[in-house]
């Protein structure tokens, strides 16, 4: 059963089955209630792509992580489908991971199945590598990215404004006496990047030491680093990190060598994922918001896709989260 036999069957045109389906056009009372009795009596199904033809649009939207088991992207990601929900839209949620051509083959996957509109969740996609792509991409349909920032027409940014929250966290404990400050961060993307400069520059505001390490994600990599840095005899009162559990690799480290947190070494993560209050001591950290980003995202896109002129950079302001580590 498709349109063409509805239309017989009601005895009416095409294009007043259009109607009735698309709830637009005016459609008198009795001849609406006749086609929609044929619609029931068949439970008939209007097709998305038969739809999508007719109006130019699927109502679909392309949401892209690179690893959707990260808490920060999971939430993101959540927040972002329920608000396109909310407004009628179906998703496809892509996992690309961290390899580049599986990045590409991604996002031209969804172009192939003519999406409404891709959202980039994470710094990872802005990376010199993707630039082509992406600026290609942006050309046909919008395209909004989630804590990065391309300066090219139909790409939108929202983000959180990192580099603020660095300095807010050193600012703190500086308030609090901490004078020797110790950062590990875990990624050189976009983010990454903004964290780093907001840390350099409040140690340099306040002439406070410092040491910078790069370590890799998850507990291990921040465990041993600061076990390393213990017994090598190297003095810290502080330790800001770039993600929770990073902070608390940190933490479970300090504990094993009996440093009291926060009598001796103050910890600070930042996202404030469910893992901050999992912890004992309960971890300080960094409110980024993201359930926030993911709805102003939307609403962004939303803007764009009714022809209405939308910002093309959003920057909103993080907070801390004061709790035992601090």
């Amino acid at each position: 059963m498709n349109i063409y036999d509805i239309a017989r069957e009601a005895n009416v045109s095409i294009a007043t089955v259009s109607r009735v389906l698309n709830d637009s056009g005016n459609v008198r009372d009795i001849t609406r209630q006749k086609v929609e009795a044929v619609l029931k009596k068949y439970n008939y199904v209007p097709s998305a792509i038969a739809r999508g033809m007719m109006t130019n649009s699927l109502k679909t939207i392309g949401i892209v992580t690179i690893d959707i088991r990260n808490l920060y992207y999971a939430n993101v990601a959540h927040s972002i489908e329920q608000s396109l929900s909310v407004l009628g839209f179906n998703t496809i949620l892509c996992n690309t991971g961290y390899d580049i051509e599986q990045k590409i083959n991604y996002l031209r996957m969804l172009v192939e199945k003519k999406v409404d509109s891709i959202i980039l969740v994470g710094s990872p996609f802005k990376d010199p590598n993707l630039d082509e792509p992406i600026e290609q991409i942006s050309r046909n349909i919008p395209i909004i990215i989630v804590n990065g920032c391309y300066e090219h027409p139909n790409i939108y940014s929202v983000r959180c404004n990192d580099s603020k929250a660095l300095e807010k966290c050193v600012e703190h404990l500086v308030s609090k006496g901490r004078r020797n400050f110790l950062y590990l961060y875990d990624a050189e993307t976009f983010s990454g990047s903004q964290k780093l400069m907001g840390f350099k520059n409040a140690v340099s505001k306040h002439n406070v030491k410092s040491e910078i390490f790069l370590v890799k994600t998850g507990l291990d990599a921040a465990y041993n680093k600061v076990n390393e840095l213990l017994e090598s005899g190297f003095c810290f009162d502080a330790v800001l990190t770039s993600e929770d559990l990073t902070a608390i690799g940190a933490l479970k480290c300090l504990t094993a060598h009996n440093i009291n947190v926060p009598g001796e070494v103050s910890v600070m993560g930042f996202n404030n994922s469910v893992l901050s209050i999992c912890c004992t001591p309960s971890l300080s950290t960094v409110d980024s918001k993201m359930e926030k980003l993911g709805r102003i995202a939307v609403k962004v896109l939303h803007k764009v896709l009714k022809g209405e002129k939308a910002e093309s950079s959003t920057i909103i302001e993080a907070e801390l989260v004061l709790r035992e580590t601090t």
